[in-house]
């Protein structure tokens, strides 16, 4: 296993449009016995900033957040999900998701036969890590970790001709709720 702070962090997969710097996504949420589906907007403002807006099917907006390496902002909330639980899922997912979150973090890297996990402390017991398959060095999956317990777990997909990416999975370990993102491509 080799550690210390990496000059260049692993090639994150782009959640967006290297153009315009937005990704759009029709989204699916599986939480208990309930599904949701709608649109959901990523928009790169910097470096280290992902706009998050998530819209319902029939169109309302339910959420507009920044997400930051030190946290979020919101600035629209619908009622019902203007809790601190929900909030902060959405800011660990997407910010995981997205890669905002290891943003100037140390990573420790461990090189197996099959795949490369780059391991990201991020404080209190909490880390990501992130493998990428050796062949296509494409990472391809993560999980959040807090207190050496796996809280989330996130697939990449990507399409095999372009090698950009399709489609995207979390699926929470510690409650129902499974997200689905499928790219729409305009």
């Amino acid at each position: 296993m080799l550690s210390g702070k990496l000059v260049a962090q692993p090639s994150m997969p782009v959640l967006y449009s290297t153009i315009d710097s937005l990704g759009f996504y029709r989204i699916t949420i599986e939480y208990s016995k309930n599904t949701f589906t709608g649109l959901l907007i990523l928009k790169k403002n910097n470096d280290s900033t992902l706009r998050l807006i998530l819209n319902a099917e029939i169109g309302p907006k339910l959420l507009d957040m920044d997400i930051t390496p030190l946290g979020y902002k919101t600035n629209y909330v619908f009622k019902k999900l203007n809790k601190k639980k929900i909030l902060k899922t959405f800011y660990e997912d997407f910010g995981a998701l997205a890669g905002i979150l290891m943003k100037d973090k140390t990573c420790v890297i461990d090189y197996s036969q099959l795949a490369t996990s780059f391991v990201y402390d991020l404080g209190k017991q909490k880390k990501i890590v992130y493998s990428s398959d050796k062949t296509t060095d494409k990472i391809t999956a993560g999980r959040a970790e807090e207190r050496k317990c796996v809280k989330t777990i996130f697939y990449y997909f990507y399409n095999l001709v372009t090698s950009e990416i399709c489609s995207m999975k979390l699926e929470h370990q510690q409650f129902r709720m499974v997200i689905t993102l499928n790219k729409i491509n305009l």
